[in-house]
């Protein structure tokens, strides 16, 4: 069953330039600093490769926005808008 009275993980607070995931534009780098949500969505961003410190770049939306696509590690992965709003980013060279 579920436990509803489990508090997700938060961020913490914003980057330093206060960027989420979901706010990089196409072509954008970036720096994985703090990957918020529950648990077991942190642990199977984890199993992807998404770990504090990975470089990404974003390849590119879907019309809406949603969901977004990057590059990390040397493959592309496809993220849903909301769970790209759980990670925060800094931009990079």
């Amino acid at each position: 069953m579920f436990n509803f009275n489990k508090p997700k993980h938060q961020l913490s607070e914003p980057s330093a330039d206060g960027l989420r995931l979901s706010d990089l534009k196409p072509g954008e780098k970036g720096r994985i600093i703090e990957i918020g949500g529950s648990e077991q969505f942190r642990m199977r961003l984890i199993e992807l490769g998404l770990t504090k410190d990975t470089e990404i770049c974003i390849d590119k939306y879907a019309p809406l926005r949603d969901p977004l696509e990057l590059i990390v590690r040397g493959y592309h992965l496809s993220l849903r808008g909301i769970d790209a709003q759980k990670i925060a980013v800094e931009r990079s060279d």
